[in-house]
């Protein structure tokens, strides 16, 4: 992640790379490209706290539900960073709302990063209906890139669809590089257990 500042919308700006999350109760914007990836954008809007996160759910899962699956381990921890970094800054879990972003299967992608988007909308859709967190935008899938600036205060998003690789060729390059190595080490991330 990188800090900047948007001329766009004049607030300090936060550059989220694949596999970044950041939470903040800042009057600033984060802002992200995704591909095969999914970013999430998650709020609290009475207390005007908000987070992003851009990973990916490294392979495809199996028939069992999300939280008994190997693979799906990954997305569940990094939503649960996302979750947790809110909650430190007097976020509450039953006030979240979410709007999720990308997924992408791609021209220039491999079969294999198609299946792997595939998984990541199903693990998306499955996750936020046994969380009971409301998904307010859904805009996964589809062949393009997308740019996003999130307002985490308000819970605004500003999209615009990127038709040309040339805008986002270095997210292309870190993105690859963030999906080979979440492959490499995705037998690593260990079950989850849950606590009643």
């Amino acid at each position: 992640m990188i800090k900047s500042t948007s001329k766009r919308f004049g607030k300090v700006l936060y550059i989220l790379y694949p596999g970044d999350y950041y939470a903040t109760r800042e009057n600033c914007v984060l802002g992200t490209v995704t591909g095969s990836c999914v970013a999430v954008c998650l709020y609290d809007s009475t207390r005007r706290i908000g987070g992003m996160g851009h990973f990916i759910v490294p392979g495809a899962l199996g028939t069992e539900e999300i939280y008994r699956d190997q693979i799906a381990s990954h997305g569940i921890t990094s939503m649960e960073y996302i979750i947790g970094e809110i909650v430190k800054l007097g976020g509450d879990r039953k006030y979240l709302r979410a709007k999720i972003f990308g997924a992408s299967y791609l021209q220039d992608d491999e079969s294999r990063i198609h299946g792997v988007s595939l998984a990541t909308m199903r693990f998306m859709h499955e996750y936020f209906t046994i969380e009971k967190i409301p998904v307010e935008v859904d805009d996964l899938g589809g062949n393009a890139r997308r740019k996003l600036y999130f307002i985490p205060t308000t819970g605004r998003v500003f999209r615009k669809v990127l038709r040309h690789n040339e805008e986002s060729s270095e997210f292309i390059r870190l993105e690859r590089e963030y999906i080979e190595h979440t492959f490499e080490r995705r037998g690593t991330y260990g079950k989850v257990i849950l606590f009643e």
